[in-house]
């Protein structure tokens, strides 16, 4: 590791007194590479009590800027390093080790990652034993940090056993046993449901109220962070900073920029944007005060499946599945999908949603129910002659992942099947290409942004277009460039005739995109229909924890405001 230290020899005291972290002239790289840093020299602040988004295509650097700034890189991996970061004025070199991990909290998008212990109650007394609290004041502490996330009633639960929101709730409360002066959330919504996320996004609002901290939000999907957002951060693909600045001027003053870059922007914006209006609207209430009726736009209109097109490919009779031999997992679900279909499957944090579709993809097997592909039972499948015409995409993309670089994970396949080697290196160079991972073609895949992981597990399976694709949640983690381009290539593949399968919690994809919508309850399929009749299902929504999709939540609204407006003039 090379460590190159400059910026200012003298700090401006006064500057620094609301000041908790400096970065100044911050560059680094994994590859020890000067001349084209991962991210370069990043110069900006964050200030006490405040709340900063973070914004920026994959692979731009953002998770590792998190990391640099809790001080565990650069020292715990190789690379180079330049400039300098202070944190309430010190150098972040002479801190201790692990001193710097106190004060600076990160909350990952994956919190199992995160945990060392089976309860919920070990995992908290865990993290206080090694912050050498004392033993007579644990259980104060404990109770204290799970009655601030809302778990006090799961303190003696199996970690396991607990939900995707539950699950990052505990990753929280054990960074806030640290009782951090900034607390780093890196994509920490990506795997929760609608719901869920919704609820975690407000908690960390009141939170960041009663703890008295900073927050640095690391996020794609920006539409809920927005109002409790003081300043933005936007990090190009060069990993260069290009807007430091409130919200209002971040996303319209700058928008053509951040749209350049392939950089989600709320839907609100968007909407505002695409208008004649010259108000800046950052919530759903002031865009229907400033464009009333016109904020609701057409949305995207699936081409849909013909009627004389109706050849059933996958069918699944009564089947259910359980884990362990007696904990249920699905019990007698029934689904159908035709030839050139959008289907989408959706469903609250351990619904059974992933279970299903590995079940589907024949990865995992059954003794309940009857399961056909093409019209042949899937025993009856050879296996390779199944991979060529169902292709299925992992909700974590490392678990397919079997080579060393990137250029033979997508080439992979192809040379296995026989293909020539000039049509297998024509087809790898157009899907690194079409992803955008053509810089990272000699890389080891699991040295990947998160982003670029998922990008790459999808190239790998469209080497030809097969009957059937399953995709376990996508887009996420993914910036709106790639996912418009997904999206198109999901979309040509459908025209084509291949069947598609999104397990998604975005439910705006759902109602833009899909012909019909299973919805999974306690393992179960509580809806079996077109998107625009769920949204009507009150009640289901908030057993299944899902979350009107954008526009229906504006229609919704504007037909209140215009019954409000009717009683005032009676």
């Amino acid at each position: 590791m090379h460590l190159e230290r400059s910026g200012r020899q003298s700090v401006n005291k006064k500057h620094l007194n609301n000041t908790l972290v400096d970065v100044e002239n911050y560059s680094f790289d994994y590859e020890s590479n000067p001349f084209d840093p991962l991210f370069n020299e990043l110069t900006f602040s964050i200030r006490k009590n405040e709340t900063v988004l973070l914004m920026g295509p994959s692979g731009a650097g953002k998770s590792t800027l998190a990391l640099c700034l809790n001080g565990l890189y650069p020292e715990a991996v190789e690379g180079y390093a330049k400039g300098s970061i202070r944190f309430e004025g010190r150098p972040i070199e002479d801190f201790k080790p692990g001193e710097l991990n106190q004060r600076v909290g990160v909350v990952f998008q994956d919190p199992e990652s995160q945990f060392c212990m089976i309860t919920v109650e070990n995992e908290l007394a865990f993290t206080m034993e090694n912050l050498q609290v004392p033993r007579e004041q644990m259980d104060r502490k404990m109770d204290h940090v799970l009655e601030s996330v809302g778990m006090t009633a799961f303190r003696q639960r199996n970690i396991h056993e607990l939900s995707g929101g539950q699950k990052q709730k505990v990753a929280l409360a054990s960074v806030l046993l640290l009782n951090p002066s900034l607390l780093i959330l890196d994509e920490p919504t990506a795997n929760l449901d609608p719901a869920s996320r919704y609820e975690f996004i407000q908690l960390i609002y009141k939170l960041k109220q009663e703890w008295n901290m900073s927050v640095l939000i690391i996020e794609h999907q920006l539409d809920d962070w927005v109002e409790q957002t003081d300043r933005v951060l936007a990090m190009n693909r060069h990993g260069q900073l290009i807007a430091d600045c409130p919200p209002h001027e971040a996303f319209y003053d700058r928008y053509k920029e951040m749209v350049g870059e392939g950089i989600h922007l709320p839907k609100v914006v968007k909407t505002a944007q695409a208008s004649s209006t010259y108000a800046k609207p950052l919530t759903e209430a002031e865009l229907l005060n400033v464009l009333g009726e016109s904020a609701l736009e057409e949305k995207v209109k699936s081409s849909g499946i013909q009627e004389e097109n109706q050849e059933v490919i996958l069918e699944l009779k009564g089947v259910s599945f359980f884990r362990k031999k007696h904990i249920p997992i699905l019990n007698g679900v029934d689904l159908s999908l035709r030839k050139g279909e959008f289907v989408g499957i959706v469903g609250e944090n351990g619904a059974g949603k992933s279970t299903l579709l590995q079940i589907m993809a024949g990865i995992l097997t059954t003794k309940e129910g009857k399961r056909r592909f093409i019209n042949k039972e899937y025993e009856k499948w050879d296996e390779r002659e199944l991979r060529r015409e169902l292709g299925f995409v992992f909700q974590n993309p490392e678990h397919q992942f079997i080579t060393d670089t990137v250029y033979e994970e997508i080439s992979f396949g192809m040379t296995l099947n026989g293909k020539k080697e000039e049509d297998v290196n024509d087809r790898t160079e157009y899907l690194m290409d079409k992803f955008h991972l053509e810089k990272k073609r000699w890389a080891n895949p699991f040295s990947l942004s998160g982003g670029q992981k998922r990008r790459l597990s999808v190239a790998t399976m469209l080497d030809e277009t097969p009957r059937l694709l399953l995709f376990d949640e996508p887009t996420f983690g993914q910036d709106a460039r790639t996912t418009h381009e997904l999206m198109n290539m999901i979309t040509d593949l459908r025209n084509q005739g291949t069947a598609i399968v999104f397990v998604t919690h975005d439910m705006d994809l759902v109602n833009n995109y899909c012909d019909r919508v299973y919805v999974l309850n306690e393992g179960e399929v509580a809806y079996e229909g077109v998107p625009s009749e769920l949204w009507s299902e009150k009640s289901l929504l908030e057993k299944a924890k899902l979350r009107l999709p954008y526009q229906v939540r504006l229609q919704q609204e504007l037909k209140r405001m215009e019954r409000k407006e009717v009683v005032g003039h009676a």
